[in-house]
């Protein structure tokens, strides 16, 4: 796959996520002030994953065999430190993030995981990666809708949790292969070839944008579901 494809299959989808994430939280606006925190948080998403697209195509993340930690993997903990910083000090933000079935249909987006099956089927990542991220991811995508439109019957919370659960076991999973076949000082598995191409851009989109966010967006569900809503009981009254 040339690397215009590949450019073409993930930008937009970044871009529709950044969209997503805007209108999930504008909906949920009960004030002009809720209305400035869905702007802001849609324009710095923006600017994070313009950063990050400027870093990679600079080459900031491959890997020399030198850094004692893996750039991307240094990048992503930074960006959940972020996020979850933010969640803790805005009360407006914790306010928009509580409807669970737009939450849940933000995962959509990992049907992204077809992608790193046909790049497998090329040759260019490393089978050890692309099957348990690619399937893992396309389960997710493809169920998000289904556990969204159940959440109000009979094991629909359950649903969620288990469904969330998986989502981030599946992160997990696949960012732990992605650095261990990676060549540098975190490499464990020599694979041909190996998962370099997720160190450039536009891949490098994925480790170091959209499983922060997916990440992110996982815990915040679990919160809500395992320990109640945060809404703020005066602002719902």
């Amino acid at each position: 796959m040339t690397k215009e494809i590949l450019t073409i299959l993930v930008v937009p989808c970044v871009v529709a996520v950044v969209v997503a994430v805007f209108v999930v939280l504008r909906r949920e606006r009960t004030s002009a002030g809720d209305s400035w925190i869905a702007g802001v948080s849609a324009g710095v998403l923006a600017a994070w994953a313009l950063a990050v697209s400027i870093l990679a195509i600079r080459g900031a993340f491959v890997q020399t065999g030198q850094e004692n930690f893996p750039p991307v993997g240094i990048t992503l903990v930074l960006a959940i430190t972020g996020m979850a910083l933010c969640l803790t000090t805005s009360k407006s933000l914790r306010h928009l993030l509580s409807n669970q079935k737009n939450l849940t249909r933000l995962h959509l987006w990992r049907l992204e995981g077809i992608v790193f099956l046909i790049l497998m089927a090329n040759g260019q990542v490393p089978a050890l990666w692309a099957l348990p991220a690619g399937i893992g991811d396309i389960i997710v995508g493809a169920t998000s809708s289904l556990v969204a439109n159940q959440l109000e019957i009979i094991g629909g919370k359950r649903r969620a949790i288990l469904f969330n659960l998986f989502g981030m076991l599946d992160l997990i999973v696949a960012v732990s292969l992605g650095v261990t076949t990676n060549p540098g000082t975190a490499q464990l598995f020599h694979t041909n070839p190996t998962s370099e191409l997720l160190t450039h851009f536009p891949l490098v989109l994925v480790p170091t944008f959209l499983v922060p966010l997916a990440f992110t967006i996982h815990i915040v569900s679990l919160w809500q579901w395992i320990g109640g809503t945060w809404r703020d009981p005066a602002r719902t009254s």
